[in-house]
């Protein structure tokens, strides 16, 4: 049996973003037409290059479903009045092309303006979970390591039933 990585990903990106690059995450969403040029990773080596962040279907391994959104972050305008483009991608990612796919996150980190903490990764076979920070060079997948005891805070609704 095959692992998978549950990959989330949520960052802010420039408003005035080269159209090639826009060009280009929109079809990795599975938003548009492959562009001519496809740059975010060696695809060659890969074999042929495929929407690596497309949305809208149940996920293969992992509860819930995938999904890319690229929308812009009109509700939070930049001080000079233009809007950033906001991405979330939640995506399920079979081993075999963790490290393409992680190489496609790191061209897109490299046009983002988020910095720290960006998304996670969740390996299904061992269940490890891995934040995914942004900085000046690069980004880092960090382990999540509980230090001792893990503080567990208990919640409750009004819908849960006690009964």
């Amino acid at each position: 049996m095959s692992d998978y990585y549950d990959l989330f990903l949520t960052v802010d990106l420039p408003p005035d973003l080269p159209d090639p690059v826009l060009l280009e995450l929109r079809w990795l969403l599975g938003q548009a037409d492959m562009p001519t040029e496809v740059k975010s990773t060696d695809w060659e080596s890969w074999g042929s290059p495929w929407q690596a962040f497309g949305g809208g279907s149940a996920s293969h391994s992992f509860g819930g479903a995938d999904v890319s959104l690229l929308v812009r972050a009109t509700d939070r305008p930049n001080s000079d009045g233009s809007a950033a483009w906001a991405l979330t991608v939640r995506t399920c990612v079979h081993e075999d092309d963790f490290g393409v796919t992680m190489d496609v996150v790191g061209w897109l980190l490299q046009h983002a303006t988020t910095q720290g903490w960006v998304g996670f990764v969740r390996d299904s076979g061992l269940g490890q979970v891995q934040h995914l920070v942004r900085h000046e060079d690069g980004f880092d997948l960090v382990d999540v390591r509980p230090a001792g005891q893990p503080r567990r805070v208990p919640w409750s609704s009004p819908w849960t039933s006690t009964a």
